[in-house]
């Protein structure tokens, strides 16, 4: 439900703050040179009336770093559970079983206080597995499967992220099919002055349109592998962690 409350806000501040760039942009086109070249930019971002196809780009946009930057700011979250020093990282210590239960003990004391993360739900997990089968190579395989369960959960809620770059690109091809629909219907008029102002009014939204798009694409792409790239560390520095500090040195006697 939080998610759902979380992401329903998002798309309002996306279609709000995207409606007020688009309403800015309209009036700085009225004191712009509509040929120069700052006049050129402005339109090209959808300074215009027929703007509305690279509103709706921009909104996407916005709503796609939005939901980025909250999944990064919960990764960023997570890696504190690195600092609650609850693993020994001493070399050539082992661990005994009843280490492995105070280890635990620890962190259900943690969660008591209201302080938790993925990290220390993981080492929680471990011990317990370790506690209930006393078998290292058991809790290897089952801590190496809730970490991948984990981090595939976390990378399947980007699939709103992977609609957004999809319609971006899709509305960029939209406005430049509607551009170029009507600049073509409209081929009886090239005979005037006015006629053709007004083919080439529209063989202009078409191609800005796709131009915008291809823009945004390209920066929301970029931000979205560069969270993946996050999300693989932190597991992998996650998986590290835990295999050193903790299976890797239980010893059964």
């Amino acid at each position: 439900m939080k998610n759902i409350n979380n992401r329903l806000i998002f798309m309002g501040i996306s279609l709000g703050a995207a409606l007020v760039i688009w309403f800015l942009l309209m009036a700085v086109a009225d004191f712009a040179k509509p040929t120069g070249g700052f006049g050129t930019i402005i339109r090209i971002l959808g300074g215009t009336f027929g703007g509305y196809i690279q509103m709706l780009t921009i909104a996407g946009f916005i709503l796609g770093l939005l939901e980025l930057n909250e999944k990064e700011r919960f990764i960023e979250k997570q890696r504190e559970g690195f600092g609650f020093n609850l693993l020994p990282t001493e070399d050539q210590l082992v661990l005994t079983p009843d280490e492995i239960g105070n280890i635990k003990l620890n962190v259900l004391n943690l969660e008591k206080r209201g302080i938790s993360s993925l990290i220390s739900t993981f080492i929680k997990k471990a011990c317990t597995q370790f506690r209930n089968e006393e078998s290292v190579s058991d809790t290897l395989q089952v801590f190496d499967a809730q970490v991948n369960t984990q981090r595939e959960e976390m990378e399947g809620q980007l699939e709103i992220v992977r609609y957004l770059l999809q319609a971006i690109s899709s509305l960029g091809f939209i406005g430049t099919v509607m551009g170029l629909s009507i600049a073509i219907g409209m081929g009886d008029q090239a005979k005037t002055e006015q006629g053709m102002a007004a083919i080439t009014t529209n063989l202009n939204v078409a191609f800005d349109t796709t131009i915008v798009a291809l823009l945004l694409g390209l920066v929301l792409t970029y931000r979205y592998h560069s969270y993946l790239e996050q999300l693989d560390t932190f597991f992998s520095q996650t998986k590290s962690y835990i295999l050193d500090n903790l299976i890797s040195r239980i010893y059964k006697g």
